[in-house]
């Protein structure tokens, strides 16, 4: 047997070198025997390569895109073909219907029609290469029960019966040789704009099936064709395992997990490649789902690690854009920004959005990352540009869009985003405007969580007299104001605590004091206290406004702190050094432990 192999693998490279040097003749020898002249089927000689059977579908992948099917459907793509003759004389038609006949160039309908009077017999498989595009029209009409690939006059016959010769070597060699080839066509998908969708249109090319891309509860991603996938999962999501085969109802297949790109130890889905033969999947489209389905978690983990990088990017520009204070002129960020899309002649705006927690003991808030993950989707399917970061359980977003689209979005998107406040700083006109409207939305969030009841978004157009003064006037200045207004409170933490609490539960006196874990004429004798130091009445009007204004400046001063920095690496002594702590404000809110009260006794 080996000895029949080794001749057989002699015969195909002799033949080979004759068909090169045949097809490169020169212009002279045309009529001679170059395949790429037109062909008079009384001249030349016969030549057949015969090896083990392989489908049609396997060989018209070797080839590539140069091979497409002129006449037929892709379901005779399993046809067994298991030979090559190239005829250049109608007497020498092999008897064998699995021989694939290779015929040189037609040059018009003449031609065609004369091949296809000589043909006799079963239905056969016919390659026919470089023909021009009139005489491919008289293929088509006399073709009849023929299976005719058309060949790119870019390929000459002697490629053509080498790829033919190489699909049907020796099965070690073979097996090598194609999964090679697969892996080549399939992994040219990952170039495309969308590597998923055109990687599963190449396998469902390959293996003459329908592929499909299915998340793990069974909701299709992509899919190249109709198929019952709710039947199919069901078989599918009986077993853990990797990888299975399917029949069901007369769809046979095969389908391979798909494993998580961030999670460890779980999985995204399933790729599903079916269709509705008796013999499918063979060996070939089996290995064909396995290579797509690695190619697929591949694409996957480069599209997430690409989105972790912009995502870096986006909140790098942003968190230098809100760090501008004294030189809000710049540039190289402005360029950043610009990059990215945003552009200052259109309405820009910051965004704050502040989740709220449920009161359902069993939902959860989703983390800053998530929600982040969330949001960005959400703006990049209305085609938005944008940058966004978190800060202190909050995201922020400068985001190319007016108050009304921002609105669209968060209704869209429903119950996909959790519960939150929403403050929508004013638009952005430069550089130096970023940070302004990030405090006008801080402002916004802080003076939705005082109010129990209401709207949840508040944009700078709804701000009240006082709170638009308060944006308008600056952030530093008011900072300042308020620290001097509440400076004879210096040391009197209790004090500024119940007044803090008695207005973030919207002056009821109750419940401040249910939440600071003592009873209410405790909390009534702090605030009388206050009143008195302040020399102030908080039935007044302005007095509720001048102190409501002047702990709001205080808290989004804390908020605008610079983070600790790590503990680390002293470099002068060579010993960890202590963590750095936040500049501290007069003001700080004491934990009720740490001021020593005594709480009621219902607590």
């Amino acid at each position: 047997m080996l000895v029949i192999q080794r001749f057989m693998r002699r015969v195909r490279i002799l033949t080979v070198d004759w068909l090169r040097s045949w097809s490169n003749l020169g212009d002279s020898d045309r009529r001679e025997g170059n395949p790429s002249a037109p062909v008079s089927f009384r001249e030349s000689s016969l030549m057949i390569l015969e090896s083990i059977p392989i489908p049609l579908g396997a060989v018209l992948a070797d080839i590539g895109p140069a091979a497409r099917l002129l006449t037929g459907d892709e379901s005779q793509l399993s046809r067994q073909v298991r030979g090559t003759v190239v005829l250049l004389k109608p007497e020498d038609l092999p008897d064998d219907p699995d021989i694939v006949v290779v015929c040189p160039r037609l040059a018009n309908a003449a031609d065609a029609k004369e091949f296809f009077e000589h043909l006799r017999g079963p239905e056969r498989v016919i390659f026919i290469a470089g023909t021009a595009s009139a005489a491919m029209d008289e293929v088509q009409a006399l073709a009849g029960r023929h299976l005719v690939v058309a060949i790119d006059e870019n390929l000459n016959v002697a490629d053509v019966v080498m790829s033919i010769s190489g699909s049907m070597q020796v099965p070690e060699e073979s097996v090598s040789r194609r999964l090679a080839s697969l892996q080549r066509a399939l992994s040219q998908a990952m170039t495309d704009p969308e590597p998923i969708p055109a990687l599963l249109n190449r396998l469902a090319h390959v293996c003459n099936a329908t592929a499909a891309l299915v998340d793990k509860s069974g909701h299709s991603v992509h899919t190249t064709g109709p198929i019952p996938m709710s039947l199919l999962f069901d078989e599918i999501a009986r077993t853990e395992a990797d990888s299975q085969r399917l029949d069901v109802d007369g769809w046979r297949g095969i389908a391979a997990r798909i494993s998580a790109p961030v999670e460890a130890e779980s999985h995204f889905g399933w790729l599903v490649v079916t269709a509705r033969r008796p013999n499918f999947p063979d060996a070939y489209s089996t290995s064909a789902a396995h290579v797509a389905a690695t190619l697929v978690e591949a694409s996957q983990r480069m599209a997430v690690a690409a989105r972790q990088q912009e995502r870096a990017i986006r909140t790098a520009v942003l968190e230098e854009a809100l760090a501008l204070r004294r030189e809000p002129h710049n540039p190289e960020l402005a360029g950043r920004i610009s990059a990215f899309g945003l552009s200052f002649a259109d309405e820009l705006r910051t965004i704050v959005f502040r989740p709220i927690r449920s009161s359902v003991a069993s939902r959860s808030l989703p983390g800053t990352d998530d929600l982040s993950e969330m949001l960005g989707k959400a703006l990049e399917s209305q085609s938005i540009a944008y940058l966004m970061t978190t800060r202190d359980k909050t995201v922020t977003i400068t985001a190319q869009c007016s108050v009304q689209t921002f609105r669209r979005i968060v209704i869209a998107e429903g119950s996909k985003l959790p519960g939150a406040h929403i403050g929508i700083g004013r638009s952005v006109h430069a550089l130096g405007d970023i940070l302004d409207s990030y405090q006008d939305a801080q402002l916004a969030v802080r003076t939705l969580r005082r109010a129990a009841r209401g709207p949840k978004i508040m944009a700078y157009e709804d701000f009240n007299y006082a709170t638009r003064l308060f944006a308008d006037v600056g952030f530093d200045k008011m900072i300042t104001w308020a620290q001097e207004f509440l400076k004879p409170l210096e040391g009197r933490e209790l004090l500024v605590e119940g007044l803090q609490t008695y207005f973030e539960h919207s002056q009821n006196i109750n419940a401040a004091a249910d939440y600071l874990g003592i009873h209410h004429n405790s909390l009534r004798y702090r605030l009388a206290k206050a009143e008195e130091i302040l020399g102030i009445n908080l039935r007044e009007p302005g007095a509720v406004s001048s102190v409501f204004l002047a702990l709001t400046a205080l808290e989004l001063g804390r908020l605008q702190q610079p983070r600790p920095k790590s503990s680390g690496e002293d470099a002068r002594s060579g010993r960890p050094s202590d963590v750095e702590a936040v500049e501290a404000l007069p003001y700080a809110r004491p934990t009720v432990e740490r001021a020593g009260v005594v709480r009621a006794p219902a607590r």
